[in-house]
């Protein structure tokens, strides 16, 4: 059986957060919220994880996605394959024994900074196609909006699931002003 419980802005002075902006781009990004997750394996085995609440806002479109540290740190590892520069990116340390508050907060302040930077680095070349004021080789002078749509396709791991879905319904979740 599964239970999740909401654990609210982890630290008082992350809830008047603003959200992390990728300059020139309409895309924000911001973690201030996680869920608990607790699952009874068996009568004798408790497990339970945190499920970071990504929130996103790319050019007014909003929608939160839930991932655990360990999802993150393997696409980190899967897009380092792919992406030498992010090899340069610091991962934030894994610690399996530590649930304290100040830890959660420290690890999910890294991890928005980390995201922020993986967003930077893996869609790379290709951003400056939906930036505002910047004009694309052989393209009119009419710049192209970045969607939730277009974001999706070049970072797949920002595609919200179902459950995701299901969480923002459940939590009652309101969008962040940016």
């Amino acid at each position: 059986m599964e239970h999740m419980h909401l654990v609210v802005n982890l630290a008082n002075e992350s809830s008047n957060r603003q959200a992390s902006s990728i300059p020139n781009t309409g895309i924000y990004i911001k973690i201030n919220k996680a869920l608990l997750i607790s699952k009874r394996q068996n009568i004798f085995l408790n497990e339970e994880y945190y499920k970071y609440a990504i929130e996103m806002k790319v050019n007014g479109e909003y929608w939160v996605i839930f991932r655990r540290f360990s999802e993150i740190r393997e696409e980190h590892e899967r897009m380092c394959k792919n992406c030498p520069n992010l090899r340069k990116e610091p991962f934030p340390p894994r610690s399996p024994f530590t649930k304290t508050d100040s830890f959660q907060i420290e690890r999910q302040q890294k991890l928005e900074a980390y995201l922020k930077n993986y967003i930077q680095i893996v869609l790379g070349e290709t951003i400056f196609l939906y930036m505002p004021h910047v004009k694309a080789p052989g393209q009119s002078d009419q710049t192209i909006k970045l969607t939730k749509s277009h974001f999706c396709d070049k970072l797949n791991f920002f595609q919200e699931t179902t459950e995701d879905k299901l969480n923002v319904q459940k939590l009652g979740w309101k969008s962040f002003d940016v």
